[in-house]
């Protein structure tokens, strides 16, 4: 009789952009080569079950009790002393969900984020390791979202993530003024003749994780504090939703590029180019409908003016169909 096998991938605790970019991938890979006689869990945040839905037979989500103690995600795990490391609480959270699944499998192997670096060559890889896919959501949560951002008008929707970040106490280099954003916000609505919805990130005290503002709901603005088991995957139908996404300054203005839909993003000079690689190309029929305003340099990018953000989302908005 074959020997009934299980691997756990996880448990993930790092910079969610990492964890879509290249863990993903990689584990997806993984799992239909080395892996591919056995059953596999994987385990994140809460939330994310949709992300690992395609190839797993399981996922499991942990809670507040051990996501709050994170302050500092980073590449893979959690930023601690000058390293990136999987914390001590997370490694036993795995070991004891592996445990459980002894007196059901022969053989139970864990695949912790790490075994295969993240490296500063891996992410300047054109074609890293991996397999890459859309995303789509489901029926039941797409009809949660088009009741949620009904605006009993006539006009186009976009959805706008406004990143903030504070690392250690101190604001982020890739953070841009929150009065800007308003004046932004405020010129999508008064001259594009738009309807705004905030994607709100909570931030968590004294975490250096990264959040985005949340403006106050009024006639032409909603704002969605994604939280909870289907918190990523609603995040994915407000993008099929809507006519388009801005996405501040950071990683996860790659999350578009997963859903095939049209975003423009705030990027710094330092860091545009990261969202040009071959393998954002071919996700996004080589960067269709994808504008990255990358002008300004790390920090330089606080004081950059809103006027000329928005004349070149206009511009943008404008070819779009």
């Amino acid at each position: 009789m074959k020997n009934k096998k299980l691997v756990i991938f996880g448990p993930w605790c790092g910079e969610f952009c990492y964890e879509l970019s290249w863990w993903i991938p990689e584990i997806r890979k993984q799992r239909y080569t080395t892996y591919n006689d056995c059953d596999a869990l994987a385990v994140s945040a809460l939330g994310r079950s949709v992300l690992y839905n395609d190839f797993v037979t399981g996922f499991i989500g942990y809670g507040s009790d051990l996501s709050d103690t994170l302050k500092y995600p980073a590449t893979y795990g959690e930023h601690i002393n000058g390293r990136d490391i999987i914390p001590e609480n997370l490694q036993i959270y795995v070991k004891n969900l592996a445990d459980q699944y002894k007196h059901i499998y022969d053989h139970v192997e864990i695949y912790m984020p790490g075994q295969m670096p993240i490296t500063r060559d891996r992410v300047m890889s054109q074609l890293p390791y991996g397999l890459y896919k859309h995303y789509d959501a489901s029926h039941r949560v797409n009809e949660l979202i088009k009741n949620k951002i009904n605006f009993n008008n006539n006009l186009q929707t976009v959805a706008v993530m406004a990143r903030i970040r504070t690392r250690l106490g101190k604001t982020c280099y890739l953070d841009w003024n929150p009065e800007h954003w308003k004046t932004f916000i405020e010129l999508l609505i008064n001259d594009l003749h738009v309807n705004i919805v905030m994607i709100g990130i909570e931030q968590q005290p004294g975490s250096s994780a990264g959040a985005s503002l949340v403006l106050e709901d009024s006639e032409n603005i909603k704002s969605i504090v994604f939280k909870g088991e289907d918190s990523v995957e609603e995040q994915i139908a407000l993008l099929k939703q809507t006519k388009c996404s801005i996405y501040g300054a950071s990683g996860t203005a790659v999350f578009p590029f997963f859903t095939q839909t049209p975003t423009f993003t705030q990027q710094t000079i330092e860091e545009g180019f990261r969202l040009k690689f071959q393998w954002e190309r071919d996700l996004t029929n080589n960067l269709e409908n994808i504008e990255i305003f990358d002008k300004y340099h790390n920090n330089e990018i606080y004081n950059s003016p809103p006027l000329e953000l928005y004349a070149s989302f206009k511009k943008f908005y404008q070819t779009l169909g």
